[in-house]
């Protein structure tokens, strides 16, 4: 039935359909369409093999099997670990924060002022960039350029940048590290301006929350609770499936009414269904060695239909979603980022 309900749906929306929508209407649903199939992008087989031979495997192995012997959770596996070792390795020895770049002549951005963005210019372009940040150095009078680059594997080599680039780069290391071929990893988007990620738990029985810039680990209510943040949708993108996380990360309090953003919420959830519809076909149509029609829809039910819908049942009841609270531990506010600009977005804790 799924599958044919998937042939019969209508396409999405494309982009140039929404300009007689609200502007952050518009943004929203060409969001969602622009990030639909965004865990292609760490798929690349050579791709894979640069995370290998860039990040330090040795270091990340040997304190995995300290967080293994050390821990008092049995409900951790092994992969488990390796994603606890891999948010501290990322945030403390290999990825940087950039506020803003470095004058190449001063050596320091103490000086260094915004004087806006352009949009890349040119036929070439390896990494992706689809804007460029302006700065200038009051001090020497330098131009400085801070291109923000989209491209994962380009991210291996430049190490810096803000969130968008941290979960980009962050996503492929984890997609060479425990996903393989498996539908593991997701990519989720907040129509607020901030983006992290998930990683499916086979021992916890759940999608875990992670957030690299913080390096911080099954804290969904972090960004309500501890930055003070105030939310409207929050959308999932993993390999098959998008899912509305709205009501996972999102607490009544900071909860934005979602009819400010859309005339129609209903609508919302009706495209990212036609949405998935089609990504499920697609699925379907990639089972050539499997020989009989009914083992092909029993590969769909188990490996795509069986798990959206268990989750999606999940968060109506928020079964096993969401930790109670956030942890203690963790600094009040957000700490990625200058004070000003994390206050400017409501997200320092106050």
């Amino acid at each position: 039935m799924m599958r044919d309900k998937a042939r019969k749906a209508p396409e999405p929306v494309r982009s140039q359909n929404f300009a007689s929508l609200p502007s952050q209407s518009q943004q929203l649903y060409h969001s969602i369409l622009t990030l639909a199939d965004c865990i292609e992008r760490y798929k690349n087989p050579i791709d894979i093999n640069k995370v290998l031979d860039t990040i330090d495997l040795s270091s990340i192995y040997e304190n995995v099997e300290k967080r293994e012997k050390e821990s008092t959770n049995a409900d951790l596996q092994y992969d488990d670990f390796v994603v606890l070792e891999l948010l501290h390795y990322f945030k403390n020895n290999f990825f940087k924060w950039v506020n803003k770049p470095e004058c190449p002549t001063c050596g320091t951005d103490d000086e260094v002022t915004g004087t806006g963005t352009r949009a890349f210019s040119g036929s070439y372009n390896p990494d992706q960039i689809t804007r460029v940040e302006v700065y200038k150095c009051t001090t020497c009078n330098s131009q400085i350029e801070f291109p923000r680059i989209n491209n994962p594997s380009s991210l291996l080599k430049t190490r810096k940048g803000r969130c968008g680039e941290w979960v980009n780069c962050f996503m492929l290391i984890l997609q060479a590290l425990i996903a393989e071929d498996k539908d593991r990893i997701r990519y989720v988007w907040n129509h607020e301006d901030h983006v992290w990620c998930e990683y499916y738990s086979f021992g916890l029985k759940r999608w875990i929350h992670l957030d690299p810039c913080e390096a911080v680990f099954d804290e969904p209510l972090l960004y309500c609770n501890n930055w003070g943040k105030k939310m409207s949708f929050v959308v999932g993108f993993n390999n098959n499936y998008i899912v509305d996380l709205s009501d996972k990360y999102i607490t009544k309090e900071k909860q934005i009414d979602k009819s400010t953003i859309v005339s129609n919420v209903a609508n919302v959830a009706k495209f990212i269904q036609v949405i998935n519809y089609k990504k499920l076909l697609n699925y379907y149509s990639t089972l050539v060695e499997i020989e009989t029609e009914q083992d092909k829809l029993l590969k769909v039910y188990n490996e795509v239909l069986l798990k959206m819908n268990q989750e999606k049942l999940q968060l109506e009841t928020k079964e096993k979603i969401t930790p109670p609270s956030t942890s203690q531990d963790i600094p009040k506010g957000r700490q990625t980022g200058s004070s000003e600009w994390t206050k400017q977005r409501g997200e320092d804790g106050n």
